[in-house]
């Protein structure tokens, strides 16, 4: 596939990518494919979803429960189906929706074992990506018996980060507050301490945390 700069450089900065020189990746990149969705096209549901890894190439995507629920919203850069994407599910835990116009390399499972045997540094790598996803998600499960308010901002950062360890607060850091029932300043004090902590980094409505 073509792709501009922004974009090379983009999807060059990926987890998975990163073991690659640059005569390999472009070697990679070409036998990649992408997909355009409109606003408001579903890319994932609970039933119809692709056993693939998506990483968002352009654009945004909202990541939703059953519900429509919205849990997080993932920007360029930012990757999906990692953890299904060698399991048995039949059902995909969350629906994916084109939050705007977007773009999404998809690379199968088929694909990711052909390049894990040619390039073994990949599979390490990914190996890495999921142990720091089950570390999250074993602090989710810890956080679930903290009642302050800072274990509080922890565990909705933990629920909503996506598979890269992204969280976004949708509605601002406002709406967040009244979702969480604390006061703007706490909320602020709380993202500051867990800065502090090194936990997180934030940027804007943006909160990556750092172990990932």
């Amino acid at each position: 596939m073509e792709l501009t700069k922004s974009q090379y450089r983009m999807l060059s900065g990926c987890f998975l990518f990163k073991a690659l020189d640059e005569t390999q990746k472009a070697e990679v990149f070409e036998k990649l494919t992408i997909q355009s969705f409109q606003k408001g096209e579903a890319i994932y549901t609970q039933h119809h979803f692709q056993k693939s890894l998506g990483i968002v190439l352009e654009g945004e995507a909202a990541v939703k429960k059953d519900k429509g629920t919205l849990l997080n919203i993932l920007k360029e850069g930012s990757c999906f189906g990692a953890a299904a994407l060698f399991a048995p599910a039949e059902e995909y835990v969350t629906s994916i929706m084109a939050h705007k116009a977007c773009k999404v390399v998809f690379i199968s499972g088929e694909e990711l074992a052909q390049l894990f045997r040619k390039y073994p540094d990949m599979a390490l790598d990914y190996i890495a990506f999921l142990s720091g996803r089950i570390q999250f998600l074993n602090q989710k499960i810890d956080s679930f018996t903290t009642p302050s308010a800072e274990d509080a901002v922890w565990q909705w950062i933990l629920a909503h980060a996506d598979e890269s360890g992204k969280a976004v607060a949708a509605g601002g850091f406002a709406r967040l507050a009244r979702e969480l029932r604390i006061g703007r300043a706490t909320l602020y004090r709380c993202l500051t301490q867990l800065e502090q902590d090194g936990k997180i980094v934030k940027e804007g409505a943006q909160i990556m945390i750092r172990q990932c």
